[in-house]
């Protein structure tokens, strides 16, 4: 009986044993993260504390030694790499995403940032095509708990944003072909095609409407670029970049009346911000139109040039008065470019 007793508690020690044992082995990566690796995770968090606080180079230091323990650490490096762009380390924010990228393909934000960094700081415009289109074509899992957590949107949105980066990056390759009238047009297309996939999974994004409109423009696409100004005017009415575009097309086109009421939706914007530089430019433009309005439609010159000039200074008054909130003005503008304005024509289609 003892020697039974015996075996029995030898053996559930060898159970304590084994069972510890395969816990050591099945959670081994983490025991050596959090406990081998310890100090590179302290590091890190340190590192984290001082990017918040803005100490950015004393958070290079931290997240350095960090990865020079534990150069696994997916967080650290993106941070490191991202502040290197503050500083303008184009070359090692480049290294850093890189190295992050090949240990973890899927890091869509990652991805994204070296592509803008590529494009807008390096003007690799190739590499950084090539890293969007790695973006969008990426596949991955969608995860949907009900009312805990679902990334579909998420991940919809970031490929929306490789999208436009992807617009941008063919938009700005294309100046460099400015003289080369196919391959310039080219470059634009494609531009256009992103911006449209961009907004296929965004539709509410007013930058990449604005910039189809644009695009379109450039290639002399002029009512579908009239058409996409208003769709853009409709997400966002109070920015006064596609009121004013709107309003250069439409002078192009000899749309005077047209073009002038954009000017002066522009002008009030920009007023209504406090520029009085760009504010008196675009009035100065007001003027100008009126009075090829006048000469193309042959009316008393006093008569319109006066009536003209009426709505400019009632238009400044308001504006200088403040008597409209941001929503008010908002309100107001959706319902000129709904009922009064050109898009009202160009909305139906």
């Amino acid at each position: 009986m003892k020697i039974l007793k015996k075996l029995l508690k030898n053996f559930s020690v060898f159970l304590v044993l084994l069972g510890a044992v395969l816990i050591v082995y099945i959670f081994s990566d983490l025991i050596f993260k959090y406990v081998i690796n310890g100090k590179s995770f302290y590091l890190v968090s340190v590192g984290d504390r001082e990017y918040k606080k803005g100490n950015y180079s004393e958070a290079i230091e931290r997240y350095n030694e960090a990865l020079k323990l534990y150069p696994m650490h997916l967080k650290a490096r993106y941070n490191l790499a991202n502040l290197y762009v503050k500083f303008e380390d184009f070359e090692s924010a480049v290294k850093e995403y890189e190295k992050l990228l090949k240990n973890k393909p899927g890091y869509l934000n990652a991805r994204i940032n070296l592509g803008i960094v590529l494009a807008e700081e390096m003007l690799e415009f190739d590499r950084a095509i090539n890293q969007y289109q790695k973006v969008v074509e990426t596949r991955t899992r969608f995860i949907n708990i009900p009312f805990i957590y679902d990334n579909r949107e998420y991940i919809m949105k970031l490929k929306a944003v490789a999208y436009y980066n992807m617009g941008l990056a063919y938009r700005d390759k294309s100046m460099l072909y400015a003289e080369s009238s196919v391959k310039y047009r080219e470059l634009l297309s494609k531009a256009a095609e992103s911006y449209e996939k961009s907004l296929i999974l965004n539709p509410g994004n007013y930058s990449a409407r604005y910039n189809l409109a644009l695009t379109e423009h450039l290639m002399g696409l002029y009512s579908e670029a009239i058409t996409d100004y208003c769709k853009a005017l409709l997400i966002s009415p109070l920015d006064y970049e596609a009121h004013y575009n709107l309003a250069v097309l439409l002078r192009e086109r000899r749309m005077f009346k047209q073009s002038f009421e954009e000017f002066k939706n522009a002008g009030s914007l920009i007023d209504y911000s406090g520029d009085t530089y760009r504010a008196a430019y675009v009035y100065g433009m007001l003027n100008e139109v009126s009075e090829m309005a006048i000469a193309e439609y042959g009316y008393e010159p006093e008569n319109l040039y006066e009536k003209l000039n009426d709505e400019i200074e009632e238009h400044k008054s308001l504006t200088n008065a403040r008597i409209n909130t941001l929503d008010e003005l908002e309100k107001k503008l959706i319902n000129k470019i709904k009922k009064e304005s050109i898009c009202k024509e160009y909305l139906k289609n």
